[in-house]
């Protein structure tokens, strides 16, 4: 059986301080962007307009958030015109459970809402930056944990996921609570941090199954029923208001699919994307023949496949970001635990953090073909998946090379 080493705990009276920091931080963050930013001018949070709009129409008029009148709604407050066929069509593509998560704030006007939603994305990075190392094993130095969170508040697809308003950063730190809570023996937290990551599909539709997986082959059935029964709370919370919600949504998924303009990380790379599905079906069959055949299947073994699916979901997903690509620093930080010297990973966020900005900036500006500038050069998405593979492929525990934190 996969032994999953335990986390180091925290006292009560260090948790205490640490959840007043967290709330001090968001309500200073909350009111300091809703007084020098949002309610000062007609400021749109792109991806937080969306979910706000779709769901506000629900709850106050009975819409669908997926129909067509709520989309042309949609995009009259951002574009002030129905969008046209090769633009973003601005569409509520989310699951509608994402209500738990945005709903409440659907009641508040657009300039508190932003400022409330944008509070609790930095609050979850930070949260994210003091779980994520823990989760997997890795414990830095005061310094160097200062230094990784200036990293992750400053690397150039966290910026955008912070200016974008999006709920990526959310489902990361859920990602990481969920990991973390495997190493603690937490099972239904665990659980629980998994049904709620499903909220952005595309970021955990191949590490939810495994870790379903992995648990029922291991016997942890209260992470297989706190999943479960959370999942189900959720796909029934919003049918009071769209029964058949589930039905709409598969059809606006397929919608989405058809206007949005990323293509997966691999594709960009390879520029297929038959060739790409099959590279990535070829990693995942190594991680799990390097895992199963590992001399010792134990928790280290276990969280380097865990961070090889990660990165795997991140090079093939369809339709996404590199907004979505918090959720790497996970299996960064596995590389990190592996590293005997502080200084260098030191110098490879340093390298990341500025490395990335300057290639960006190097490329930009892009334009399309329908002239609309783009900040993000698409060869900017690769760069972080495509290294972490590289990287972990060379700590493959079925050579031998994964190895306990130093």
């Amino acid at each position: 059986m996969t032994h999953i080493s335990t986390a180091r705990a925290l006292s009560t009276s260090q948790r205490a301080l640490l959840l007043g920091l967290f709330l001090a931080l968001f309500v200073f963050s909350t009111g300091a962007i809703y007084f020098g930013l949002t309610s000062r001018a007609e400021i749109v949070v792109w991806d937080f307009h969306t979910p706000w709009l779709g769901l506000r129409a629900m709850l106050y008029d009975g819409a669908s958030p997926y129909s067509d009148a709520v989309t042309l709604a949609i995009q009259q407050q951002r574009y002030g015109r129905v969008a046209y066929p090769h633009e973003d069509q601005l569409a509520f593509a989310y699951p509608l459970y994402i209500m738990a998560l945005i709903g409440p704030l659907a009641l508040f006007p657009l300039p508190v809402a932003q400022a409330i939603w944008l509070g609790l994305l930095l609050s979850s990075l930070l949260i994210f930056v003091f779980v994520a190392p823990r989760a997997v094993g890795w414990h830095p130095r005061t310094w160097l944990l200062a230094l990784t969170a200036v990293f992750a508040l400053g690397l150039y697809p966290n910026v955008w996921a912070i200016i974008l308003g999006q709920v990526s950063i959310v489902v990361a730190t859920l990602v990481a609570l969920a990991w973390w809570g495997l190493r603690a023996h937490r099972w239904g937290w665990a659980g629980i941090c998994l049904a709620l990551a499903t909220i952005k599909p595309q970021m955990t539709f191949l590490i939810v199954p495994a870790l379903l997986i992995w648990a029922i082959h291991q016997g942890h059935w209260r992470l297989v029923i706190a999943f479960a029964a959370s999942l189900g709370v959720l796909i029934v919370l919003p049918l009071p208001w769209l029964p058949d919600w589930p039905v709409e949504w598969l059809a606006a998924t397929g919608r989405y699919a058809g206007y949005t303009i990323f293509d997966p990380p691999l594709v960009v790379l390879i520029g297929s994307a038959w060739l790409a599905g099959m590279v990535g079906v070829l990693l995942l069959a190594w991680t799990l023949y390097a895992w199963w055949r590992a001399p010792q299947r134990d928790g280290i073994a276990f969280d380097w496949a865990l961070a090889m699916i990660v990165v795997v979901t991140a090079l093939i997903a369809p339709r996404t970001s590199q907004a979505n690509q918090l959720v790497l620093l996970l299996p960064l930080f596995f590389v990190f635990a592996r590293l005997s010297r502080p200084w260098s990973i030191a110098a490879i966020e340093i390298g990341l953090l500025f490395g990335l900005w300057l290639i960006d900036l190097t490329l930009l500006p892009h334009t399309d073909a329908a002239q609309h500038t783009l900040w993000e050069h698409r060869f900017i998405s690769p760069i972080l998946p495509f290294g972490l593979a590289l990287a972990l492929l060379t700590f493959s525990p079925r050579a031998g090379r994964v190895r306990g934190a130093p």
